[in-house]
């Protein structure tokens, strides 16, 4: 799995749902798992910031996951993404796609909070991608999913979501090229592989660590080429497979490392984001006249006063709830395996003996979630 943010966000609210659902709602493979369309394409259009939604997508390269899995995993998303923040703060669309032969959760939120009215910005790249980059780390780790950055499954070439059809059409072309090349042995390297295009007659405008740019014949903006023919460390054709054997041995024995490390990572990532978020859109006061029913979870915990108003021993009450409901597989502790249904309550599980046994868990992934929060 992968976590994808679109560039769009700039239009009205009709773009992105009748992209995902169609004009007349009827767009083959489209599923709406949450959230009303309608309201949130009124919403966007009600909003008066300049980018007005944040959409993108969570794509799997399988087809479907375990019973429960899908809205498991939607909610810990959101908890990650707008930690701190209610489900009365915020709206969300949810739709499932299915036509590519794979699964796709696309998600659009506008860019408003419900109860100030304020600007709501839930991702900003910089600040934001290390810890959802974590999370995807987490999911993949834990659900056993495709995980796009073990090194083999590193594609030979890698588009963007946005590029036109034409230019995709090209740099697909060039790839299948430069692969059958590479099979007859004429490709060893990346400077085989500029070699390869400049003799087609093909213009390199710009070679960079991870990437190469080429000149699109047909005029227009360049088209920037990725992955593993156009990487700076291809440079061994004879031993590639050697190299990538060697390479996803050494991911794999990295494997608890890596996961500790983006706990760590996203667990941070979340405790700073939750801060900002309950900081800049403080609840109002509820006064002790109301009912405990008029009282929203948030409310409870957070009256309005901001963090340096409040004791040490509240700030830290605050934040140890806080996190539990706003992450799940970000947390430090090591995981509880629990089943896909709803929490029965039964005493006498031995949890640590199914910790252990982690290859039944991993034939069976819809039995296990991190401690009981996804």
């Amino acid at each position: 799995m992968i976590v994808k943010f679109h560039a769009r966000g700039k239009g009205g609210g009709s773009g992105p749902v009748d992209y995902l659902l169609g004009r007349e709602r009827n767009r083959e493979g489209a599923t709406v798992l949450q959230g009303n369309p309608e309201e949130v394409r009124e919403l966007i259009d009600a909003t008066p910031f300049a980018k007005k939604y944040t959409s993108g997508v969570l794509s799997f390269a399988e087809k479907e996951l375990t019973p429960g899995g899908r809205e498991k995993v939607m909610a810990s998303f959101e908890r990650v993404l707008m930690p701190g923040l209610e489900k009365n703060q915020y709206s969300i669309l949810w739709v499932e796609h299915q036509d590519k032969g794979r699964l796709e959760l696309n998600f659009v939120i506008p860019n408003m909070e419900l109860q100030t009215g304020k600007r709501l910005q839930p991702y900003y790249d910089r600040a934001d991608r290390p810890r959802i980059d974590a999370w995807q780390t987490l999911v993949n780790h834990h659900y056993g999913l495709h995980d796009p950055n073990a090194p083999e499954n590193r594609r030979t070439l890698t588009l963007p979501d946005n590029l036109p059809e034409t230019k995709q059409a090209l740099a697909e072309s060039v790839t299948r090229g430069i692969d059958a090349l590479y099979h007859v042995g004429e490709i060893k390297g990346r400077q085989n592989v500029i070699q390869a295009l400049t003799e087609a007659g093909i213009d390199v405008v710009r070679v960079t660590r991870s990437s190469i740019s080429i000149a699109d014949p047909n005029g227009g903006k360049n088209v920037r080429l990725k992955g593993a023919f156009y990487e700076q460390s291809f440079t061994d054709g004879c031993g590639v497979r050697e190299k990538a054997e060697r390479e996803s041995r050494i991911y794999r024995e990295n494997a608890e490392r890596r996961v500790q490390e983006a706990r760590r990572i996203c667990k941070q990532g979340t405790d700073l984001k939750r801060i900002f978020n309950q900081e800049r859109y403080q609840r109002p006061y509820i006064s002790p006249e109301r009912t405990s029913g008029e009282v929203s979870e948030n409310d409870r915990r957070y009256d309005g006063r901001t963090l340096e108003n409040r004791t040490e021993n509240e700030r830290e009450t605050l934040a140890v709830a806080d996190y539990r409901l706003s992450t799940d597989v970000c947390h430090d502790r090591e995981p509880a395996v629990v089943p896909w249904r709803d929490d029965t309550g039964e005493p006498g599980r031995n949890q640590e003996a199914e910790r252990e046994s982690g290859e039944a868990e991993r034939e069976d992934m819809g039995r296990g979630v991190w401690n009981g929060y996804i």
